[in-house]
């Protein structure tokens, strides 16, 4: 007899839990990162993040995170990071996080990222996806090329 009222009472906490449960908004396609460009010598890094939220019509807003780490030297460790918010338009969107480290500067190089990318409906249903990727930081086209006298 106890057996069969502890299943009852599992099958009720499964089901009352699957009814409580929110409906979550699919998530969008987070398409690439990177490379990095430099900005006043490694104070800051601009990334791209490339994404489409056409997964489902109902998403309106991106929130792009970028997270950076590099080895600059002797062992240590740059790191931070940079997000932005905006509308979805459906189509593929690029913006460029600007990812400010937070102890020491950025060098060029290979430096490891995180992105995330969490889409929300106007119901506040949201969902994230995440890839973990190496990009490459370099400084500013025509960077370090000065006028030839």
């Amino acid at each position: 007899m106890l057996g069969t009222r502890s299943c009852l009472a599992a099958a009720l906490a499964a089901a009352l839990v699957a009814i409580a449960t929110p409906a979550h908004a699919a998530p969008a396609t987070l398409v690439s990162a990177g490379p990095g460009v430099l900005v006043a010598d490694g104070a800051a890094v601009d990334v791209p993040v490339t994404f489409v939220c056409d997964t489902d019509p109902a998403l309106v807003m991106a929130i792009p995170v970028v997270q950076i780490t590099q080895r600059v030297s002797d062992g240590r460790i740059a790191g931070g990071g940079g997000n932005d918010q905006l509308s979805c338009t459906k189509q593929t969107q690029t913006v460029t996080i600007r990812v400010v480290p937070t102890m020491m500067a950025f060098n060029e190089g290979a430096a490891a990222a995180s992105v995330y990318l969490q889409t929300c409906s106007a119901q506040f249903q949201c969902s994230a996806v995440i890839i973990h990727t190496q990009i490459t930081l370099a400084n500013p086209a025509g960077a370090g090329q000065g006028l030839s006298r």
